[in-house]
């Protein structure tokens, strides 16, 4: 534990806005009755000694919150968005970094597939209620030291690779975590352990108890990981897994120069992902996001192009008002 709390420091130290965010935290817990804590993927990922730039991170607070997140904005300069109906707050830092800071609670599903009913608690409970242990990993910021809170041993999980549910009930409780465990055994290429690899293929039924958007939306993270290769592996060998998406999603990525995909936006992406998913299931799919209109004319406007390309009726490629890595990309797929 020494070590990780080492790397945590490190890291700390060498980021500007970590640690400013950090001292700030040190300070304002030397003046107020307070308990803070940082929490998620970014413990797990220095750990792994991951090199990344985040983009995110969450705050666990034990306290006073809407005082606490009113002075983080004020003093820090910070947008606010408060998050309704729940002790929650969104920050935006130097336009570049997302602060999600949350009251310490305890949930409790009152059905399969439910959204959770909660209340405040403390840290334990809030780690005990997380997904996976590699993600259960809390470091109590003090006013002079830094002290890591692992009740359910995740640091060790993490150092053997291995992705490990809670409690057996965790991917009936949330479905969504299914999804999330296929996610994290691509990108971070982890094994599930024994139990959560049956949980995990014993659960599939309960997808049946999302919304068609929360599982879809589900869906569409996967083209936001920086590794897809890793995933379209994993769906390749694994039927099951296959299934869980639209029939040809992502088919044609092969095609697709990495370099575009990289710098392409998320309407690009879908079009790409979508390429070879038939019409219906496509167009039943997006219509269920709730994509603006703006947004969904564009991505629309590009199947448009595909089948006009597909039907040979363009004249010169150059009379498209599009990027020509776009429309490159767009020929290499036909």
């Amino acid at each position: 534990m020494n070590s990780s709390l080492d790397k945590i420091n490190t890291f700390i130290q060498s980021n500007n806005n970590l640690s400013s965010i950090i001292d700030y935290c040190r300070e304002y817990k030397s003046k107020n009755e307070i308990k803070i804590y940082l929490v998620g993927g970014i413990i797990r990922d220095i750990i792994l000694d991951s090199k990344y730039s985040f983009f995110d991170l969450d705050l666990i607070i034990d306290g006073n919150i809407d005082h606490f997140a009113k002075n983080f904005s004020e003093d820090l300069n910070c947008r606010i968005n408060k998050i309704h109906n729940f002790p929650n707050y969104k920050l935006f830092f130097n336009d570049d970094l997302e602060i999600d800071i949350a009251h310490a609670r305890s949930e409790q599903y009152k059905s399969p597939g439910s959204l959770p009913v909660w209340k405040k608690s403390t840290i334990n409970d809030d780690l005990f209620r997380r997904d996976f242990s590699i993600n259960s990993v809390a470091v109590e910021i003090h006013s002079d030291f830094l002290k890591i809170i692992d009740p359910i041993n995740g640091i060790e999980d993490i150092e053997n690779e291995i992705i490990k549910v809670l409690h057996n009930n965790s991917f009936s409780d949330d479905p969504t975590r299914i999804y999330r465990a296929i996610r994290y055994r691509s990108r971070l290429q982890f094994d599930f352990d024994k139990n959560t690899k049956l949980l995990f293929y014993d659960s599939i039924k309960d997808l049946n108890n999302l919304s068609i958007f929360r599982k879809n939306k589900e869906i569409l993270k996967f083209l936001e990981e920086e590794n897809i290769e890793n995933f379209l592996s994993i769906k390749g060998k694994d039927s099951i897994v296959d299934s869980l998406f639209p029939k040809n999603f992502l088919n044609k990525l092969s095609f697709v120069d990495k370099n575009f995909w990289k710098k392409s936006n998320i309407k690009e992406k879908i079009f790409f992902a979508f390429f070879s998913v038939e019409n219906q299931t496509r167009n039943d799919f997006l219509n269920s996001m709730n994509f603006s209109k703006n947004d969904m004319k564009e991505i629309s406007l590009f199947f448009e192009i595909k089948e006009i390309v597909e039907n040979n009726n363009l004249q010169n490629p150059e009379d498209l008002s599009l990027d020509k890595d776009f429309i490159s990309n767009l020929y290499h797929c036909l």
